[in-house]
């Protein structure tokens, strides 16, 4: 005879779990119904980009929060460490090929960069890259690498900043070194129309502690930062990306929090 006990532990276990993914689409419409009145800009990623870095009751109000020691400082950070934890666990993407990117606050977007061109002598050589120019796509980069005699050892012009694609380039490979490389490629990332970074490591001497992790960036750039993972959350939910798991689930846990946050100040 079944265990009727044993029957109804498990359906009340099944519907007292709370549906995280459903939980958070409901806190994004109701955020989005506030900065689409807060904002003149008319996409979402335009109001998100100023969203990071400009002035408003949410901002000014989280901010504070990641140093404070008050009970609603902790929980947020406690908020901020588990989303770390979950995406560095299960891997998340938002966009699709070429554009494909993880979601993660160890390689995050922060904003809008002005590249100029970058030049270097070292090692014999003098390393170029300039982005765009008169007569030319503004996204447009290129590589020269040349010796003290004017020979080119390395010329290459890409349509966009792709750092992939340059590592694959064959002169790359054969004409220089690991060093010589190495080098190139520090000046190549100069050029990167968006600041890219990774959060845990950005040399802020007093680190901010959310839950286990040491986040060594500004209030700033982690309200940036959190920020920008959020709204890619929000997109590869919306989108249709997800493929949906207790895994996934799981990372919309925190994010739910964030944003409930978020709400919490426009009150």
């Amino acid at each position: 005879m079944p265990n009727i006990y044993i029957e109804n532990r498990d359906r009340w276990e099944q519907l007292s779990a709370v549906d995280y993914l459903g939980a958070f689409v409901n806190a994004w419409l109701a955020f989005n119904a506030w900065y689409r009145s807060a904002y003149n800009e008319n996409q979402d990623r335009k109001i998100i980009n100023e969203f990071k870095w400009q002035p408003s009751v949410v901002r000014s109000k989280i901010i504070p929060l990641l140093t404070a020691s008050s009970e609603e400082a902790e929980q947020l950070r406690a908020d901020v460490g588990l989303l770390h934890h979950r995406l560095e666990n299960f891997h998340l993407h938002s966009g699709k090929d070429p554009n494909k990117e993880r979601i993660t606050l160890t390689n995050v977007y922060l904003r809008e960069n002005v590249p100029t061109s970058q030049t270097t002598n070292i090692y014999g050589l003098t390393f170029e890259v300039s982005p765009g120019g008169a007569g030319v796509s503004p996204k447009q980069v290129t590589s020269k690498v040349s010796n003290r005699r004017g020979a080119v050892l390395l010329f290459f012009t890409q349509p966009s900043f792709d750092p992939a694609e340059l590592e694959a380039n064959a002169d790359f490979q054969s004409n220089l070194n690991a060093n010589q490389r190495g080098q190139l490629l520090a000046l190549y990332r100069n050029v990167n129309p968006k600041i890219i970074g990774d959060l845990l490591t950005m040399g802020q001497l007093t680190p901010i502690k959310c839950g286990a992790h040491d986040f060594k960036c500004t209030p700033d750039e982690l309200f940036a930062g959190f920020g920008e993972v959020i709204y890619l959350l929000r997109c590869c939910l919306f989108h249709g990306e997800l493929v949906p798991s207790r895994e996934a689930s799981a990372c919309y846990e925190p994010a739910y929090h964030i944003v409930r946050r978020f709400l919490q100040s426009i009150a």
